[in-house]
C-alpha cells in the first residue's frame, strides 16, 4: 500500500457509524446517570417495555436487538431493582411474560420527557425530509447487516 492509498476509515460507514454510536451510547449513558441509576441496555429494555405489545423476554430480545445473555442479565437487573416483574406464561411455560411495576412506569414517565429533548437535539438542524431519508438510509443498512453474502 502507499501514500495515496492509506486506508481513511473515515471514508468506511462501518467506522463512522460505530463511532457515532459510541457517542449517542456515552451521552445517554451520561443522561441517565445523572437523572436515574440506570444503564442504557436497563433503560431501553423499560422503553421497550412500556410498549403494551412486548409482553415476554422474547419480544425484548428482537425489539432491542442484543443477545439472550446481555437481555437476561438486564431483565434480572430490573427485577432486583423493582422496575419489572415477570410471570411464567400460563398459555407457554418456556416464555417468561414481563411488565412493568408502577415504579417502572414511573421511571419511564420521569426519563422519556428528558430522551425527547435529546431526540429534539439531535434532530435539530435537519428537514423532516433529510429525517425520512436518513431513517430510510439505517433501514438500508439495517437489511444489508444481516447478509454475508457480497
Amino acid at each position: 500500500m502507499t501514500n495515496s492509498q492509506i486506508y481513511d476509515l473515515n471514508q468506511h460507514l462501518t467506522y463512522r457509524i460505530a463511532r457515532l454510536q459510541a457517542k449517542l451510547s456515552a451521552q445517554a449513558s451520561e443522561l441517565l446517570k445523572d437523572h436515574l441509576s440506570l444503564s442504557l441496555s436497563e433503560w431501553r429494555a423499560l422503553a421497550v417495555l412500556y410498549n403494551p405489545e412486548v409482553e415476554t423476554q422474547k419480544d425484548v430480545l428482537l425489539a432491542m436487538g442484543l443477545d439472550k445473555g446481555q437481555i437476561s442479565r438486564t431483565i434480572k437487573r430490573l427485577e432486583e431493582k423493582g422496575l419489572i416483574q415477570t410471570d411464567k406464561s400460563t398459555a407457554d411455560n418456556r416464555l417468561r411474560k414481563i411488565s412493568l411495576t408502577p415504579s417502572g412506569v414511573d421511571t419511564v414517565d420521569k426519563m422519556f420527557p428528558i430522551m425527547m429533548q435529546r431526540q429534539a437535539h439531535l434532530q435539530n438542524g435537519f428537514t423532516s425530509e433529510e429525517l425520512k431519508q436518513l431513517f430510510n438510509f439505517l433501514n438500508r443498512l439495517e437489511e444489508k447487516s444481516g447478509h454475508l453474502n457480497f
